[in-house]
């Protein structure tokens, strides 16, 4: 019986889970151009106080700042979430302040299911959903992860490894 816990693999999501904000700045990012020229244009300066005009100006650059500070959260959450495959278990990290780590054993592990929508394939990504008997975590999903397929195929061989060595058999 081998007892090594030796890793055999490390995924991180893409950033391509992040395809909504990156559109959301593509659309805002001219919307922002478009609103500051149009405050320069028809800011009503005669009903404004002076000391707020600075403010309603800047009003675009403000926004900007706001929305690079939103992207760059999400960028950075996703940057923060790590996969990790051995020959026990499955571990999941995530969190940017507050790290969260998960462990599933292997042996719990009942059910795979693969996806790849078409953007995802695009790139040669997909998801991995994992259905276990662990009460924590019923359900765990890879999110755009390279080479789904490949990954299943290894962590279902080092599911049945882990069953056989463990005597552990799958009863509903």
């Amino acid at each position: 019986m081998n007892n090594t816990k030796a890793l055999h693999i490390k995924l991180k999501p893409s950033q391509l889970l992040n395809l909504p904000v990156f559109l959301l700045g593509i659309l805002l990012i001219p919307g922002l151009f478009l609103l500051d020229e149009l405050l320069k244009l028809y800011l009503p300066v005669d009903f404004v106080p002076d000391k707020f005009e600075s403010y309603i100006l800047n009003l675009p650059v403000s926004l900007a700042v706001l929305f690079a500070g939103y992207l760059g959260y999400y960028m950075l959450k996703i940057y923060c979430i790590r996969y990790e495959i051995s020959s026990e278990e499955l571990r999941h990290y995530s969190g940017i302040l507050h790290q969260k780590h998960e462990f599933i054993e292997h042996y719990r592990i009942k059910d795979f299911a693969v996806d790849r929508p078409l953007i995802y394939r695009l790139f040669g990504l997909g998801n991995l959903t994992v259905y276990t008997s662990d009460k924590t975590t019923p359900v765990f999903k890879m999110e755009a992860i390279k080479n789904p397929r490949k990954i299943y195929k290894t962590l279902r061989g080092l599911v049945e490894q882990n069953r056989r060595e463990k005597h552990v058999f799958e009863v509903d």
